[in-house]
């Protein structure tokens, strides 16, 4: 449990040095509780203390790395949910997702190669997601040949550990990505995540299950851990639209909430419906950095449904 600003107060040298950028310990404490500075800004807390502010001092999102060949992908380790707040250190990786049922060949090697220029930068994809639709040896199979066009970083998804194992085999001294655990495959998953160093995606059906989830395969021995709260098609986006549309209309006196979204998002235009926003016609959108202009639809909401 992380500790409160008086609780890393009494852990430190309390002599108000100012040497960490604040006038007083007391101050610094409050700080590190929350997840404002880094414990390294003190320059005498004791080797005691460190352990016991390990957890405080830690940031709330664990620091997850997918290695391979030449290449290596970081997310999490962030102190705060906004960007303004701070900054975000690490951005979320891009993969292609590619079957073991598929003509790997044809699919991985243009993206592997896909590169464009913005701003200065080059931008290309992190890696490939990788599903098994059966077999442990059909499995490997596609592995390898993605392996053999692309050094890029693995996501290995299968909810059967064995066919799992088969493919992490061919990523040797590699750290991958598998996907994943649930209430019913945990313990054979936690035992290849193990054996292989791998990071473990875990997801449930609901977030006190995941909660739960997370406690076992910590138990197991599993740190490095990615959660999927698998909320997709439970009504989610619409009671969030409707939230946004109720803070806008009831709390801050909005007179219209409007967006556009892709006629062809189906699935978007559904939600915001059920949410009580109503189609309002077209308008034209030009993207830049893509050289293209849309036509994209306008939906709008004049009051509180």
């Amino acid at each position: 449990m992380a500790l409160s600003g008086i609780q890393i107060y009494k852990l430190l040298p309390q002599t108000n040095c100012k040497e960490c950028g604040f006038p007083t310990c007391l101050a610094f404490a409050m700080k590190l509780a929350a997840k404002q500075v880094e414990l390294s800004a003190c320059p005498y807390v004791s080797d005691a203390s460190k352990a016991q502010l390990a957890e405080s001092a830690a940031p709330p999102m664990r620091l997850i790395t997918l290695k391979s060949d030449g290449h290596e992908l970081k997310v999490g380790n962030e102190v705060v949910l906004f960007r303004h707040e701070k900054t975000f250190y690490n951005r979320p990786g891009l993969f292609i997702k590619v079957r073991d049922d598929e003509d790997v060949v044809a699919k991985v090697k243009p993206a592997d190669q896909f590169a464009v220029s913005y701003v200065g930068m080059d931008l290309t994809i992190d890696g490939f997601a990788i599903e098994a639709t059966g077999e442990a040896a059909k499995f490997a199979s596609a592995v390898q040949a993605v392996r053999a066009i692309s050094k890029r970083p693995i996501v290995l998804i299968s909810p059967d550990a064995a066919v799992i194992a088969a493919g992490l085999a061919v990523l040797n001294g590699e750290t991958a990505l598998i996907a994943g655990a649930n209430a019913t495959n945990w313990e054979a998953m936690a035992d290849v995540a193990k054996q292989y160093k791998a990071a473990l995606v875990v997801s449930a059906d609901s977030i006190d299950a995941l909660a739960d989830l997370t406690e076992k395969l910590k138990g197991k021995g599993v740190e490095d851990l990615v959660i999927d709260p698998a909320e997709r098609g439970r009504g989610l986006g619409v009671a969030l639209t409707r939230k946004l549309l109720e803070e806008a209309f009831v709390r801050r006196g909005a007179r219209e909430v409007s967006l556009v979204v892709f006629p062809d998002n189906v699935a978007a235009i559904a939600c915001y419906r059920a949410a009580g926003m109503h189609d309002d016609g077209y308008e034209t959108h030009e993207f830049a950095a893509y050289r293209r202009v849309e036509t994209l639809l306008r939906m709008v909401a004049r009051e509180w449904p």
